[in-house]
């Protein structure tokens, strides 16, 4: 690819992210309710244009990688991108710092699962970056950036594409496609996140079983394995959405899968139109250890999402405007503007536990409680479409969000 070169971040910068502490648990709540409020609004805006199919997708990959673009967005540009990403709740000035913190509590080494991000930029080499977006990309994300002798060469995006692919541990290939880089381009933004964990209980092979999952929209039953396990797991029943929610801890008890499994078969369009932080909260409060006995799905999703037109709708055009955008404190100048943001994610749910995976890359052009039942078995048949999310417990950030319409 010709010459590279690594820059970090100044000593300065990184002494300024620890020195402001103060409200650190306060701002971390406020970060992480940021990030389920863009959580839910892009999965409802991706569910109304793909209605009927699977849905996959990390929002913290999205909203890492858009943070890392707000470091140099100026005006209206700003304004919008943290308008759509709910960064406006938090304090601008604590903004990167508290993803610095989220980050690092997310990423223990110590955790009991294997969970890693990565972040990287990739810039047209002799062009002259402003010097402070280059040092706060490495000090708050650790994105080092390396220079790009020619966009347009297919050797530049295979070796993006290589270095996803290998902090996804192969999970995420080919997120960049063939064209998608040019003489135009100035600078890719990357975020890779890892995720990998075992059950805290986990299914036993052989008492998976062979089943028929309903797949509503063709009104028709599918083949599927079912695991299945007896014990006792944090459920909530939901009687005003008519859903049940189940949450079933990975190792560690830090992590943990969150099913909201419709009543009916085909409860899941109603459930969705309903979707909200309040019903989020409403779930965790109803949340209570019961005996369950769970059959779930073995699956595994893949999708790949073009977020322009999708992060236009919502409400942030202004950045890929070539007239209107504004990321001066990314090149000194109103030359750049954001020609693609895509995003890809995989996911894998079996009898030990899951893994998932996901990558960003953002390309910038110049131009209810119930009465206590103790002994009460409850059966949750996970046979039909369902929403689930795999969280962080504590700040109930959510790493991965979706959907199973159709496990086939």
């Amino acid at each position: 690819m010709g010459n590279c070169a690594v820059v970090c971040g100044s000593e300065y910068i990184r002494d300024m992210a620890f020195s402001e502490q103060q409200d650190t648990s306060g701002q971390l709540v406020q970060l992480s309710s940021a990030n389920i409020g863009f959580a839910l609004d892009l999965y409802q805006t991706l569910q109304d244009e793909r209605r009927g199919t699977n849905l996959f997708f990390s929002p913290l990959s999205i909203s890492t990688a858009l943070a890392m673009t707000q470091l140099g967005a100026r005006g209206d540009t700003a304004t919008q991108i943290a308008d759509i990403f709910r960064f406006n709740q938090i304090d601008q000035d604590k903004l990167h710092g508290t993803f610095k913190e989220l980050n690092n509590l997310l990423y223990q080494t110590d955790s009991g699962y294997k969970l890693h991000s990565a972040n990287r930029l990739y810039g047209k080499s002799g062009y002259n970056f402003v010097q402070s977006f280059v040092e706060e990309s490495a000090s708050y994300y650790g994105a080092a950036i390396e220079a790009v002798n020619n966009f347009a060469a297919p050797i530049t995006t295979q070796s993006i594409n290589d270095w996803v692919s290998k902090q996804t541990e192969d999970k995420i290939k080919n997120l960049i496609a063939p064209g998608i880089l040019n003489d135009l381009t100035r600078l890719v933004l990357v975020n890779a996140i890892y995720f990998k964990a075992n059950w805290q209980s986990e299914f036993l092979t052989f008492d998976t079983t062979q089943d028929t999952f309903k797949v509503f929209d063709e009104r028709e039953k599918v083949p599927v394995s079912l695991m299945i396990q007896e014990g006792r797991f944090a459920l909530a029943v939901d009687n005003t959405n008519d859903c049940l929610v189940l949450e079933m801890p990975y190792k560690g008890h830090n992590m943990s899968l969150l099913i909201a499994l419709p009543t009916k078969d085909d409860g899941l369009g109603q459930l969705e139109t309903k979707l909200s932080v309040d019903v989020l909260q409403s779930w965790d409060a109803g949340l209570k250890s019961r005996k369950v006995k769970v059959l779930l799905p073995k699956f595994k999703l893949e999708a790949t999402f073009p977020l322009k037109e999708v992060l236009k709708r919502m409400g942030m055009p202004d950045a890929f405007d070539e007239d209107r955008a504004n990321f001066e404190g990314i090149s000194g100048d109103r030359e750049f503007h954001i020609s693609a943001v895509i995003h890809k994610a995989s996911v894998y749910i079996n009898e030990k536990g899951s893994e998932a995976a996901a990558a960003t890359a953002v390309m910038m052009l110049d131009g209810c409680p119930l009465p206590s039942e103790r002994k009460k078995l409850f059966l949750f048949r996970a046979d039909h479409p369902f929403l689930f999310m795999i969280r962080h417990r504590s700040t109930k950030s959510v790493l991965f969000m979706g959907r199973m319409m159709d496990p086939s």
